[in-house]
């Protein structure tokens, strides 16, 4: 294991965890034939996941009138359950964790339906928290050990992988590792243990400056960051010096929070027919625990009120689902009554879906005023939903004088809680008027994804926000993407010239009779706006940037008109351009004509606008043109540009443009490009709102100027010193060596591939030009790199495909081609590729990555050779540092003997290679415990009888693998251990500590040697 890994890690999380309360215990000693085995929950095989002790004991604890039927019963469906598929096992475990579990027992009253908890989340000391590292798990294939696990109640509910914060992509590394662990990269090939993950809520991947947390059904893009380790603060922890973390395991690990994420904040939804599993994010834990207490312990409907604005993109419908499924779970606030007003019908749904699934409880819809009138006069402690169109046409009754009494305290029960969603339309005027006059005792708890205008005042209305997670705090967590705003100038611009002139230019071939009909209809504005020739300008432009910026990386666009007949009119355009296909979502009149009409089928919409958020190789539609729909709540992530080309204002533009800013693999930012100028719109927006409530909402392609330039100078900083004669060199080789040290070289790539995405963020624009040549330079020196230090090849996935092509282009152009391997230690031409290499500490830097690389690959065929290899490798460096052509020289006399040496060894003692593999590791072994023990010298005698027993045990591993798939089955590796074992103490040598170490590594070494046939 990686030192820093092991000292800086994971070492420091398992002190932290002991800390907070978990007890530790090292992975050996729960393994089977455990020398502390008894009593610490130890298992009977390596497959086995679970502490079935500790487990019969926590179901014991927490139902003391369990019978040792039924305990055996609960248990046993806990470790031997039969699913599917690993979501469903894990949906279905999680279900028996939170809702519990029913036996049948007679309890003194007659046999009858018990309820079982597997978990305590009423009494947090009636559970057993405890954490273990290096813990063997036994896989279909393989073992796998992952570096931390936390059990409660003897079951692994979470996996901590720990990654050195000195290499190359450590986050990435370690939930590529969480993936492999479970069956997640690639299912068939059975490469983890994903029995393990039955039972699994969290999945950390951490390096302690950096740690972040998913699920089983988490892509690597949707693991997520947990910035604040609320109750907590930095004070609590380290002060300045609290590392990422330190606050992700005081946040999500301390007892009480653990328990908490795991019974209210796990949700389970179906995506595209897949059932999906989510855990909250930080702001969205600390969100629903601040409401809730102030609910608790508010005293008046104002001080229990107030206003949770999380920025659009980062969660809030979940946000506001899972504070109703912890309501419904507090002894107190489940005797409350909760309405939920909404704006749309997706929020609904899943309020609904959750509950049915949560709770099994029924969500009563208000379909009608009248409907809705009922549900509150209702006195009971149910969940209501409503469309906020309800509310809306119960003020309109209102304001017609149609709204008798019987819509005014309709119920004035304090045990009512209402929670609005867009809280600046439904909290504020006649509406909030409404609410109150129906519900006047009721607290209100609003949702925006939108900051509240400052003529909006918080404490007048109903006590101030509870909690913000304002815009540029998404961005920064990579929640949301940054927006870039780009205003357009288009041929004959509105802004640019008259009205009157530029309608001249547009209509002269029309007569005045028709000039002066368009003028009645349309206006001068609007008509100029969309008459065809402007129209097909913007198009042109338009497709042009499409083109450029959007389409290399495969990403789609929205366009938004200003009319229904410009949105017909855009689709028209484009399609006689030869554009990417279109849509046109938009509302529907029955006496609209036919060329409006082909747009507005329910059927047709529905279908185009569910199949828009796939990406272009499923779904080619490139373009969704708009008027009105689409701009709230359509969450489209593979969208990254809105084109504007109407008036928008206030909170409508800022929802608007929060469309682009949903995060998607590869996306870097949103854009907006605006053709209708609506630039002074947006300042005027932003200005009605607190300042630093709106901080980073836009920024244009010149604010990521300065951060291209930053990006460069830090990629460019690896290599000061590789200069000739003063001067920077011009030789690829000078500047491979300079990342000979794999930390500098992990550290450069980080840098480089930040360079690189802020390039792609600007290309093609000319403003990128004078760092092209930099670039493509320093990608060919990557590669150089990679290819000279043995690493995989050159992998830009990420930077952006117009970065990608460049450097691509770049190294090919060199006569280079990225994909090509190096060349092998063995190969034929290897002194010949050599010769190629210019300088003698580059040829002696070459040889020794080769030596390197073919130790590694071959590491797993002869442990103890191969390790003496490395150890003479590692002699020749040390001792002939600085003096190159020497080192060359013993490095290549080391190369000329290397591929027959082992087999000379082999011989010498007169062994088969195969054997001779196992002899070094017994005789590695036996030597240790001789000199530990000094029980007895190994001298001649003891070396033939180290040969003998080796020749015996490879002669029966090779009659015992004639067994198909030997290795996965339990009994015959078991007898195979045992014959191991016989063989050892049968001999001089044969001490009890020995039997173990030599089973394990004699079984590792039989399956490279013996799982091949």
């Amino acid at each position: 294991m990686n030192q820093d890994e092991l000292n800086k890690v994971e070492l420091p999380a398992i002190e932290q965890l002991k800390e907070l309360g978990w007890t530790y215990i090292h992975g050996a000693e729960l393994n089977p034939d455990s020398l502390h085995a008894e009593g610490s929950g130890a298992r009977a095989y390596l497959r086995d996941v679970v502490l079935v002790e500790q487990l019969n004991s926590a179901i014991k604890r927490i139902n003391p009138w369990i019978s040792d039927e039924n305990l055996k019963k609960v248990s046993r469906e806990l470790t031997h359950p039969n699913f599917a598929g690993l979501m469903e096992y894990n949906h279905a475990i999680y279900q028996t964790l939170v809702n519990y579990q029913s036996v049948e027992q007679d309890l003194g009253k007659g046999r009858k339906g018990q309820t079982v908890k597997i978990i305590d989340f009423d009494n947090l000391e009636n559970n057993e928290f405890v954490c273990t590292n290096q813990f063997k798990v036994e896989g279909a294939n393989q073992k796998i050990i992952p570096d931390i696990v936390c059990f409660v109640n003897g079951l692994p509910l979470a996996i901590i992988e720990c990654k050195s914060p000195y290499i190359t992509s450590p986050m990435s590394e370690g939930i590529n590792q969480l993936r492999r662990y479970a069956n997640l990269r690639h299912p068939h090939d059975d490469e983890g243990a994903e029995k393990l993950f039955w039972y699994n809520q969290l999945m950390v991947s951490s390096c302690r400056d950096q740690a972040k947390v998913g699920t089983i059904s988490s892509s690597s893009q949707h693991y997520g960051d947990w910035k604040d380790a609320y109750p907590y603060t930095d004070d609590d922890l380290a002060g300045e010096d609290t590392t990422a973390q330190q606050r992700l395991l005081a946040g999500m690990f301390n007892k009480v929070g653990f328990l908490d994420l795991l019974q209210n904040f796990v949700i389970y939804e179906t995506v595209d027919g897949r059932l999906i599993k989510k855990v909250a994010r930080y702001q969205q834990y600390r969100a629903v625990n601040k409401v809730i207490e102030r609910l608790k312990t508010g005293e008046t409907r104002k001080d229990k009120s107030g206003v949770v604005w999380h920025t659009q993109g980062s969660g809030k419908s979940l946000t506001m689902v899972m504070l109703a499924v912890k309501m419904r779970r507090d002894p107190e606030l489940q005797q409350y009554k909760l309405v939920f007003i909404t704006d749309r019908t997706q929020l609904d749904e899943q309020l609904s879906s959750t509950f049915r699934d949560a709770q099994g409880e029924t969500v009563y819809n208000a379909s009608s005023v009248a409907k809705l009138r009922e549900l509150l006069k209702k006195d009971s402690s149910d969940l209501v939903t409503a469309m906020v169109q309800k509310f809306q046409d119960a003020e309109k009754e209102a304001a017609n004088g149609g709204l008798d009494k019987a819509f005014t305290d309709l119920n004035p029960s304090e045990k009512i809680i209402v929670l609005a969603d867009e809280a600046h339309r439904t909290q504020f005027g006649g509406l909030a008027m409404v609410i109150n006059a129906a519900l006047p005792n009721a607290p209100k708890i609003g949702f925006t994804g939108t900051p509240l205008l400052k003529t909006q005042k918080m404490g007048q209305a109903f006590g101030g926000y509870i909690d913000q997670y304002k815009i540029n705090e998404a961005v920064e967590d990579g929640a949301t993407v940054p927006i870039l705003y780009e205003g357009r100038e288009v041929i004959t611009d509105v802004s640019s010239q008259s009205l009157d002139s530029l309608f001249e230019e547009y209509f002269s071939d029309y007569t005045k009779e028709e000039q002066r009909e368009i003028k009645k209809k349309y206006g001068v504005e609007r008509a100029v706006r969309e008459a065809p020739a402007r129209i097909r300008w913007v198009c042109i432009d338009l497709l042009k940037h499409y083109r450029e910026h959007i389409q290399p990386d495969g990403f789609k666009a929205m366009i938004v008109t200003g009319s229904r007949h410009a949105a017909a009119l855009y689709k028209q355009t484009l399609d006689e351009l030869g554009a990417p296909p279109s849509e046109v979502i938009i509302s529907g009149d029955h006496n609209d004509e036919a060329y409006l009409a082909r747009y507005t089928d329910k059927v047709a919409q529905k279908k185009a606008i569910d199949d828009f958020p796939k990406p272009l190789s499923e779904n080619p539609t490139a373009f969704l043109i708009v008027k009105d729909m689409l701009l709230t709540g359509f969450d489209s992530p593979v969208a990254q540009v809105m084109y504007i080309d109407r008036k928008l204002q206030d909170h409508t533009l800022m929802q608007a443009i929060a469309r682009v800013n949903r995060t998607y693999k590869g996306k870097t930012c949103g854009f907006v490009v605006d053709y209708y100028g609506l630039s002074q719109h947006l300042t005027d927006a932003l200005d009605m709102f607190t300042s630093d409530d709106v901080e980073g909402t836009i920024q244009s392609l010149k604010d990521e100027i300065p951060k291209l330039k930053a990006t460069h100078t830090v990629a460019m900083s690896f290599f000061k010193e590789v200069l000739v004669n003063g001067k920077p060199s011009t030789d690829v080789d000078d500047y491979v060596l300079a990342l000979k040290d794999e930390d500098i070289r992990a550290q450069f790539e980080i840098a480089f591939k930040r360079f690189a995405k802020q390039m792609n963020v600007i290309l093609p624009d000319k403003a990128a030009s004078p760092f092209v040549k930099d670039l493509t330079f320093l990608g060919k020196v990557l590669n150089a790199a990679r290819v000279r230090y043995r690493e995989e090849g050159l992998d830009l996935s990420g930077v952006g495909e117009k970065v990608r092509q460049l450097v691509d282009e770049h190294i090919i152009s060199t006569g280079v081609d990225p994909k090509i391997p190096p060349v092998d230690l063995l190969a034929a031409n290897f002194k010949e590729k050599l010769k190629e290499v210019k300088s003698t500490e580059s040829k002696a830097s070459e040889v020794e990555s080769a030596i390197k690389h073919h130790i590694t690959v071959n590491l797993e065929e002869d442990p103890e050779y191969y390790k003496s290899l490395s150890l003479r490798l590692r002699d020749i460096i040390v001792k002939n540092a600085g003096n190159w052509e020497r080192q060359l020289e013993l490095l290549l006399e080391m190369v000329d003997n290397i591929e027959g040496e082992h087999q000379q060894a082999a011989q010498d003692v007169g062994l088969s290679e195969t054997e001779y593999a196992f002899y070094n590791i017994l005789t590695a072994e036996v030597s240790q415990v001789a000199e530990s023990s000094g029980d007895y010298v190994v001298d001649d005698s003891v070396m033939e009888e180290v040969k003998s027993t080796t020749q015996t045990l490879v002669n029966t591993f090779d009659e015992a693998t004639e067994i198909v798939d030997f290795f996965n089955k339990q009994d015959e590796v078991k007898r195979m251990k045992k014959e191991i074992k016989r063989a050892i103490v049968d001999q001089s040598f044969g001490e009890p500590s020995l039997v173990k170490v030599v089973q394990e590594r004699f079984m590792e070494l039989g399956k490279t040697k013996f799982n091949k046939r």
